[in-house]
C-alpha cells in the first residue's frame, strides 16, 4: 500500500484542493496563508499524501530539537480515506521520518474516541507510551489522549540487525523479504549511513567514540523472541550468518534485492554466486564467465569486473571476498584486505572439515 502513496511537500497551488478535501477551512487565500506559516517554521514541516493524484491526507512534523533526533506527527484524513489508505499513508510517513529524514524517535497523539487511527498506529509497529490526561479539546472540554511512540529499530518494515565475527561485526540491511545491503565493517569503527548509526545507537552498540564496540559481553546477541521484532528476511540473515560464522553453514537461503547498480554491475554480482564455498577466482575468471569464455573479449572488462566487486552492495552473501589477483595475491577489499583474509581462511579451513550444515 505505502508504494502506492506519494508523499510530498505542501505547496501553496495546493490551498483550493486542500479546502475541497475537507483537509482545511477558510478562505483560499486564509489557507494559502496557513501554508505559508507551515513551510517556513524551522521546527517542522508539512506533507500531502496522495493516492491516484487524489489528496488524502495532510501530515504535520514537528521537531522539537535541534538535532532532528525526533519528530511528533499530526495526521489529517479526508473523510473518505479508509482504514487500507490510512496505513499506507502511516507508512509512507514512518518510512520518509526513518530512513529519509533519520528521525530516531515519532511520536502520535490519538484521543481516546478515534480507535480506528489507534489500531492502524498499534498495526504499524507503535506502542502506547503515556496516557496524556486533559490533552485533547472536545466540544465541552478536554478529554485525555494516548501518546504513541515508536524508534528506529522498532520500524517493522526495514531496518538492521549486526551480526559480530573475529574482526568486526557484518551490518545487514533489508526488510520483510529482501536483504539489500550487507557491509563489514572493523570494531570501533564508526558507521556513517544516518540511519544504521540511530539504530546502532538506539540498541546501545556504540562505544564512547561513536564506534561499533566489541561483541565482548555479547552485545550483539539476540534470542529468538528479540528475532521476532526484526522484519522477516532480516532476522533470517541473522541466523544464517551466525551459523556461517560459527562454521555451521556454507551457503545462503537469502532473497538478495540489488536497489542499485548498473545492468553490468549486476550481473557480476549474481557471476560471484558461482564460486563454490572455499574456492577463489579471480577478476579474468569472472570476466569469462560474462563473456561466455571468449578470453579476448574477458580482458576487455577485466578492469570493469574488479570496480564491480569493490561496489558489491550485498558482502559475504555475494562473495566478492572469493575473488583474488590472477597470480593469487589477496588484493581489493572494501572492508579491508585483513578482513578478506579472514574470510577466506575462515572458508578455506571450514571446507575440508564437516560442517553440521553445508547448504544454503
Amino acid at each position: 500500500m505505502a508504494d502506492r502513496i506519494v508523499l510530498r511537500k505542501i505547496l501553496i497551488s495546493d490551498g483550493s484542493d486542500l479546502r475541497k478535501r475537507g483537509l482545511m477551512e477558510g478562505t483560499v487565500k486564509l489557507i494559502e496563508n496557513d501554508i505559508r506559516a507551515l513551510g517556513s517554521g524551522s521546527q517542522g514541516e508539512a506533507l500531502v499524501a496522495s493516492k491516484d493524484d487524489v489528496i488524502y491526507a495532510m501530515i504535520k512534523l514537528f521537531r522539537p530539537d535541534r538535532k532532528n533526533c525526533r519528530a511528533h506527527i499530526d495526521f489529517v484524513f479526508t473523510n473518505d480515506a479508509n482504514a487500507d489508505t490510512q496505513s499506507g499513508i502511516v507508512d509512507a510517513v514512518l518510512n520518509y521520518c526513518f530512513l529519509e529524514e533519520y528521525y530516531h524517535k515519532v511520536t502520535v497523539i490519538c484521543n481516546q474516541g478515534n480507535e480506528g487511527l489507534e489500531r492502524i498506529l498499534l498495526g504499524a509497529g507503535f506502542v502506547q507510551e503515556a496516557v496524556l490526561k486533559d490533552e485533547v479539546r472536545n466540544k465541552v472540554g478536554f478529554e485525555d489522549a494516548g501518546l504513541f511512540a515508536m524508534l528506529s529499530y522498532e520500524y517493522p518494515r526495514y531496518n538492521v540487525c549486526f551480526v559480530p565475527f573475529e574482526r568486526g561485526v557484518c551490518v545487514v540491511s533489508g526488510g520483510q523479504d529482501y536483504i539489500d545491503s550487507l557491509k563489514l565493517f572493523h570494531y570501533g569503527q564508526q558507521l556513517e549511513d544516518p540511519f544504521i548509526n540511530n539504530v546502532a545507537g538506539g540498541l546501545g552498540l556504540l562505544d564512547n567514540n561513536g564506534g561499533l564496540c566489541r561483541n565482548d559481553e555479547g552485545y550483539y546477541n539476540l534470542d529468538e523472541e528479540q528475532l521476532k521484532y526484526l522484519p522477516d528476511e532480516l532476522a533470517k540473515a541473522y541466523v544464517e550468518l551466525k551459523e556461517y560464522f560459527g562454521s555451521n553453514r556454507a551457503g545462503f537461503d537469502l532473497n538478495v534485492r540489488f536497489n542499485v547498480g548498473t545492468t553490468f554491475q549486476k550481473k557480476v554480482w549474481n557471476a560471484l554466486n558461482s564460486i563454490p564455498y572455499g574456492g577463489t577466482a579471480s577478476y579474468e575468471d569472472v570476466a569469462l564467465i560474462l563473456t561466455d569464455g571468449d578470453l579476448k573479449e574477458a580482458r576487455k572488462i577485466t578492469r570493469a569486473v574488479g570496480s564491480a566487486c569493490a561496489d558489491n552492495p550485498v558482502a559475504v552473501v555475494v562473495p566478492c571476498h572469493r575473488v583474488i589477483g590472477k597470480d593469487g595475491s589477496i588484493v581489493g577489499y572494501s572492508a579491508g584486505i585483513d578482513i578478506k583474509d579472514y574470510l577466506l581462511l575462515h572458508e578455506s579451513f571450514t571446507a575440508v572439515t564437516p560442517l553440521i550444515y553445508k547448504e544454503g
